[in-house]
Protein backbone atom coordinates (compact mmCIF):
# COMPACT_ATOMS: atom_id res chain seq x y z
CA UNK A 1 0.00 0.00 0.00
CA UNK A 2 1.69 3.19 -0.68
CA UNK A 3 0.72 6.27 1.49
CA UNK A 4 0.46 9.61 -0.19
CA UNK A 5 1.58 12.73 1.05
CA UNK A 6 -0.40 16.46 0.94
CA UNK A 7 1.05 19.25 1.70
CA UNK A 8 -0.83 22.59 2.28
CA UNK A 9 1.09 25.90 2.78
CA UNK A 10 -0.93 28.83 4.57
CA UNK A 11 -2.26 31.67 2.53
CA UNK A 12 -0.46 34.63 2.55
CA UNK A 13 -3.06 37.13 3.26
CA UNK A 14 -3.12 40.04 5.11
CA UNK A 15 -6.89 41.36 7.15
CA UNK A 16 -5.93 44.40 8.16
CA UNK A 17 -2.81 46.66 9.83
CA UNK A 18 -1.71 50.24 9.28
CA UNK A 19 -0.56 52.27 6.37
CA UNK A 20 2.15 55.16 7.58
CA UNK A 21 3.01 58.49 4.95
CA UNK A 22 6.68 58.96 4.87
CA UNK A 23 6.55 60.99 2.03
CA UNK A 24 6.50 65.29 2.04
CA UNK A 25 3.02 65.59 0.47
CA UNK A 26 -0.45 64.83 1.43
CA UNK A 27 -1.47 61.18 -0.16
CA UNK A 28 -4.87 58.74 -1.06
CA UNK A 29 -4.90 55.56 -0.01
CA UNK A 30 -7.61 53.44 -1.38
CA UNK A 31 -7.68 50.11 0.25
CA UNK A 32 -8.70 47.33 -1.71
CA UNK A 33 -10.65 44.17 -0.15
CA UNK A 34 -11.37 40.81 -1.92
CA UNK A 35 -13.42 37.59 -1.05
CA UNK A 36 -14.66 34.29 -2.11
CA UNK A 37 -13.04 31.62 -3.61
CA UNK A 38 -11.91 33.39 -6.63
CA UNK A 39 -11.33 36.24 -4.44
CA UNK A 40 -13.05 38.77 -6.43
CA UNK A 41 -12.95 42.16 -5.55
CA UNK A 42 -15.81 43.90 -3.70
CA UNK A 43 -14.98 46.35 -1.39
CA UNK A 44 -13.00 49.69 -1.01
CA UNK A 45 -12.39 52.08 1.34
CA UNK A 46 -10.36 55.41 1.13
CA UNK A 47 -8.61 57.89 3.46
CA UNK A 48 -6.29 61.38 2.85
CA UNK A 49 -3.17 60.41 4.79
CA UNK A 50 -1.48 64.30 5.47
CA UNK A 51 2.57 64.10 5.97
CA UNK A 52 3.72 61.68 8.78
CA UNK A 53 0.19 60.28 9.00
CA UNK A 54 -1.33 56.98 9.71
CA UNK A 55 -4.14 55.00 9.40
CA UNK A 56 -5.43 52.07 10.27
CA UNK A 57 -6.93 49.28 7.81
CA UNK A 58 -9.75 48.25 9.32
CA UNK A 59 -10.12 43.91 9.15
CA UNK A 60 -13.72 43.38 6.85
CA UNK A 61 -15.75 40.41 6.79
CA UNK A 62 -18.06 38.94 4.64
CA UNK A 63 -20.95 35.83 4.80
CA UNK A 64 -20.48 33.67 1.92
CA UNK A 65 -23.75 33.03 1.65
CA UNK A 66 -27.19 33.65 2.69
CA UNK A 67 -27.67 30.82 4.95
CA UNK A 68 -24.46 30.30 5.82
CA UNK A 69 -23.95 30.87 10.10
CA UNK A 70 -20.14 31.79 9.85
CA UNK A 71 -18.29 35.13 8.34
CA UNK A 72 -15.23 34.97 6.70
CA UNK A 73 -12.09 37.58 6.48
CA UNK A 74 -11.95 39.87 3.21
CA UNK A 75 -8.44 39.86 1.64
CA UNK A 76 -6.25 43.52 1.43
CA UNK A 77 -5.31 42.78 -2.12
CA UNK A 78 -4.31 45.89 -3.20
CA UNK A 79 -3.16 49.23 -2.43
CA UNK A 80 -3.48 52.52 -4.51
CA UNK A 81 -1.81 55.55 -3.71
CA UNK A 82 -2.21 58.83 -5.40
CA UNK A 83 -0.37 62.49 -5.29
CA UNK A 84 -1.19 65.16 -7.87
CA UNK A 85 1.79 64.91 -9.70
CA UNK A 86 1.22 60.47 -9.86
CA UNK A 87 0.05 57.42 -8.66
CA UNK A 88 1.26 54.18 -8.00
CA UNK A 89 -0.24 50.30 -6.21
CA UNK A 90 1.32 47.69 -4.32
CA UNK A 91 -0.76 44.24 -4.96
CA UNK A 92 -0.73 40.33 -2.83
CA UNK A 93 1.25 38.75 -2.18
CA UNK A 94 2.71 41.59 -0.42
CA UNK A 95 6.55 41.16 0.79
CA UNK A 96 7.55 39.61 3.78
CA UNK A 97 3.96 37.89 4.34
CA UNK A 98 4.22 33.87 4.62
CA UNK A 99 0.96 33.28 6.67
CA UNK A 100 -2.65 34.97 7.11
CA UNK A 101 -1.86 38.09 9.76
CA UNK A 102 -4.38 40.63 10.99
CA UNK A 103 -2.05 43.53 11.65
CA UNK A 104 0.60 44.47 8.69
CA UNK A 105 2.40 47.63 8.16
CA UNK A 106 2.89 49.78 5.22
CA UNK A 107 4.71 52.26 4.89
CA UNK A 108 3.72 55.23 1.86
CA UNK A 109 7.37 56.98 0.27
CA UNK A 110 7.80 58.74 -3.05
CA UNK A 111 7.89 56.27 -5.52
CA UNK A 112 6.57 53.27 -3.95
CA UNK A 113 4.70 51.28 -0.97
CA UNK A 114 7.01 49.26 1.69
CA UNK A 115 5.38 46.02 3.27
CA UNK A 116 6.82 45.29 6.66
CA UNK A 117 5.93 42.91 9.54
CA UNK A 118 5.56 45.18 12.27
CA UNK A 119 7.19 42.69 14.90
CA UNK A 120 10.59 43.11 13.24
CA UNK A 121 12.49 45.51 15.03
CA UNK A 122 14.12 47.57 12.37
CA UNK A 123 17.05 50.15 13.01
CA UNK A 124 18.31 52.93 11.65
CA UNK A 125 21.89 54.18 12.00
CA UNK A 126 22.88 57.05 12.55
CA UNK A 127 26.14 58.76 12.01
CA UNK A 128 27.63 59.69 14.60
CA UNK A 129 28.19 63.70 15.67
CA UNK A 130 31.34 64.50 16.56
CA UNK A 131 31.30 68.06 19.18
CA UNK A 132 34.11 70.92 19.11
CA UNK A 133 34.76 72.72 22.09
Amino acid sequence: MSISQTSFTAPCHVYAGTISNKTDKSVLCTIHYSSGPNYKLEDTISVKLDVGGRACIPEREYQPTPEATFTCRKIVSRIDIQTDEQSFSLEQPFDGVTSPVTEWKFDVHNDHIASMNPNILTITLESPTSTTQ
